[in-house]
């Protein structure tokens, strides 16, 4: 949760006793500490490592220790509470007055009730009696409901309304005002106000600059006026142990999870990790250093600490996410399988050649289909039929499996019509048909990886589609827009591409290809030399497919010496960051908008509840307005969606395209190529994490990711390809 710990000022262990929150209590630079076992010590910490001289008394007060408070009780004084008792002290701790309670008592709280000159101290019992007693003697003794008050719970005294703040048992905040209980005879104290919190109230505080208080519960904050009435609620992602006002905006809450959290107007602006759970916390003066921290645990260990920004010890390594290859996964899988055996003492099954399954893919047809498809402009054409391949996919295995998975893995811009089905029994050989089709995004790679999966292990291989299914040659175009050049070593363009056959034999031209694809074309023209080609197209994604497919066929022979194509690339990215804030700001208003509707159906709702309600035509008029509006930003959001998620697959061929040419261009090894491309290879904010990647490729830390544009990525990444070119 947090990257800092908090820093020592002064620190010792109390004693090997039992502590809760209400035994610490902070007066300027003196900290009192109260324990179950009756002990008080007063302690006056320094700067560095506990002295005995640090303890100034030390006390054993027979009893168990409540809670301590000090006051204006007379003089300045300390309360002491305990189970059938409250004592009050001089600051140096002589006995002032010792008052015998009439019902064990279980928490107080003090303040000028009634607006008086000095302060008097409220003691709630355990079977619901609020016990008023002065310094030298009881005032006053007020029942509370029994029905609603059979276990107590926190208590604070507001000075400005005059009045007690508790919680009953059933979860419910309570006002009684002290002039009220002061007037009882014999009967039982109404409160002035009810609220239903539905929690255990942990601790009650009151910032009276704001005329609120916050309750602090299991699992809620809860910000209440005075009026008794929930002004702000906030659910806490972590168990509170503790909560303290530091300023009027500021609130400090300590939690189980060995954290502190400072909080500005309900707002997280701090997190920091301490040694112990503080169960109590407040603040103090040592050493003319203002605002510092003291807390407690229930251990004893007492502590003085500030927020400092030294890092947590424990570091951890950032790595960039490796692919594992299915036959590592496998190997992992099995092995972990005979560890699980030998655990549980049964015969490990050894998986011989034999066991294994024998997966062969049969490319049966490939031609255009008359048959009816469904949204066929999503698909590759030719003379307005759907180019159709036919795949034949022959699962064979000597020995019975039961319940065995197969999925095929593919690209974006293929289209499979059952990609994934189950065998419940296999044994021999089972035939599985499928059709697949080429769709209007631009390829990046044909192959297919089939991926078989059964309790005793999983098995993958892979097969190729025919380049035919992709595009197919027609008329010549020599103008385009995008142009890239690359040097070959004597090729023939008809050798290398010779599974695509033309149509015509009007099309074979040996100096010039045109390959048509689903949205694009794609132009292969060589020089009167034969040493160099151009790619181009109008579409740069188009370009990568064909660069791929050439880079596959013929890498020894093809070499590219011009700069790399970053300006492209990089209006790419800007056109893919602009569409990302854009469908942001979509879904904020979309939300915006649920909000709006659900508040005007409440406010439908609430009109039919009343008495003589009013006339709702106007609210059903906006309703419907609201409603309209609502699903046209839906649909907008849709089409944005829709565009991103073409505009993503674009992004992924352009990144392809650029890592290929540096492939080509500069002295790169296969092994180095696979792990650029992991760098590249993120599915959610694609900007910030790549930018992380990156940046730890190149100068081993983590970065701030927070971006407004692109400049810092696009940066980035020219320092990567600089370095490549450097290598």
């Amino acid at each position: 949760m947090s990257l800092f710990n908090t820093k020592q000022f002064w620190g010792t262990r109390v004693g090997p006793e039992e502590f809760d929150e209400q035994h610490l209590f902070v007066d300027n630079s003196i900290i009192y500490v109260g324990s179950y076992s009756g002990n008080l010590r007063i302690y006056q910490p320094q700067r560095g490592d506990y002295k005995p001289t640090h303890l100034k008394q030390e006390i054993n007060l027979q009893d168990p220790i409540l809670q301590i408070l000090i006051g204006n009780f007379g003089n300045k004084s300390l309360c002491v509470l305990f189970p059938k008792r409250v004592v009050f002290y001089s600051l140096d701790m002589e006995l002032l007055k010792e008052h015998k309670l009439q019902r064990n008592g279980f928490n107080m709280c003090s303040g000028q009730f009634g607006q008086g000159r000095k302060d008097l101290v409220c003691i709630q019992s355990c079977d619901a009696c609020l016990m008023i007693y002065e310094q030298e003697q009881l005032l006053h003794i007020c029942q509370l409901s029994t029905e609603y008050f059979p276990l107590p719970g926190p208590i604070i005294y507001s000075q400005q309304l005059d009045s007690f703040i508790l919680q009953n048992s059933c979860y419910e905040l309570e006002s009684y005002k002290y002039a009220n209980l002061c007037t009882l005879q014999k009967k039982r104290a109404q409160p002035n106000w009810t609220l239903n919190l539905g929690e255990q109230a942990q601790k009650i505080i009151e910032i009276p600059s704001q005329n609120i208080f916050y309750v602090i519960c299991e699992q809620m904050l809860f910000q209440v006026q005075q009026s008794g009435i929930i002004f702000h609620q906030k659910r806490l992602d972590y168990p509170p142990a503790s909560i303290l006002v530091n300023e009027p905006h500021t609130l400090i809450i300590t939690s189980f999870t060995h954290h502190l959290m400072i909080y500005k107007d309900l707002n997280l602006v701090w997190a920091a990790k301490t040694d112990h759970i503080c169960h109590g916390i407040s603040i103090g003066k040592f050493d003319d250093i203002d605002k510092l921290l003291v807390v407690l645990n229930d251990e004893g260990y007492l502590q003085v600490i500030y927020l400092g920004t030294e890092q947590i010890s424990i570091q951890k390594q950032f790595q960039i996410e490796q692919q594992h290859s299915y036959q590592q996964l496998n190997e992992l899988y099995t092995s972990t399988l005979q560890q699980i055996q030998v655990k549980e003492g049964n015969p490990i099954i050894e998986q011989n050649e034999k066991s294994q399954l024998q997966i062969n893919a049969e490319i049966i047809k490939l031609a255009p289909t008359r048959d009816f498809i469904e949204d066929k402009e999503n698909y590759l054409q030719v003379e307005s039929l759907v180019i159709q391949c036919l795949v034949y996919l022959n699962i064979t295995s000597k020995q019975q499996i039961e319940n065995l998975q197969v999925q095929l893995v593919y690209d974006e811009s293929i289209f499979i019509s059952n990609p994934r089905f189950e065998i419940n029994v296999l044994q021999g050989t089972i035939i599985h048909e499928f059709n697949v089709f080429s769709t209007k995004n631009c390829p990046i790679d044909r192959v297919v990886k089939v991926l078989c999966n059964h309790k005793n292990g999983c098995y993958s291989t892979e097969f190729t589609l025919p380049l035919s299914l992709f595009c197919y040659m027609i008329q010549p175009e020599k103008n385009a827009k995008y142009k890239i050049t690359v040097n070959v070593n004597n090729l023939s363009i008809y050798n290398v591409f010779k599974d695509i056959k033309p149509i015509d034999s009007s099309l074979l031209n040996q100096s010039l290809m045109t390959l048509q694809m689903t949205n694009s074309t794609v132009s292969i023209l060589a020089n009167k030399q034969n040493d160099r080609w151009r790619l181009q197209s109008d579409n740069f994604e188009a370009i990568c497919f064909i660069l791929h497919e050439l880079v596959v066929r013929e890498r020894e022979n093809i070499k590219y010496t011009d700069d790399v194509p970053l300006k492209d690339i990089f209006d790419v990215i800007d056109e893919h960051f602009t569409l990302k804030l854009s469908l942001k700001e979509y879904e904020k208003d979309l939300e915006q908008k649920a909000n709006e509707f659900r508040a005007i159906q409440k406010k439908i709702l609430q009109r039919f509840k009343e008495n003589n309600p009013a006339s709702v035509e106007s609210m059903n008029s906006l309703l419907e307005l609201c409603f309209q509006q609502f699903i046209q930003l839906m649909d907008n959001t849709q089409k944005c969606q829709n565009i991103f998620k073409n505009l993503q697959h674009n992004l992924q061929c352009m990144i392809h395209l650029m890592l290929q040419l540096c492939y080509l261009r500069f002295k790169i090894t296969q092994e180095q190529l696979e792990e650029l491309k992991r760098l590249f290879y993120c599915e959610k904010d694609w900007e910030e994490e790549v930018f992380i990647n990156i940046n730890y490729y190149l100068k081993g830390q983590i970065p701030d990711v927070v971006h407004e544009n692109t400049q810092k990525i696009k940066k980035i990444i020219t320092m990567l390809i600089d370095k490549l070119s450097k290598q």
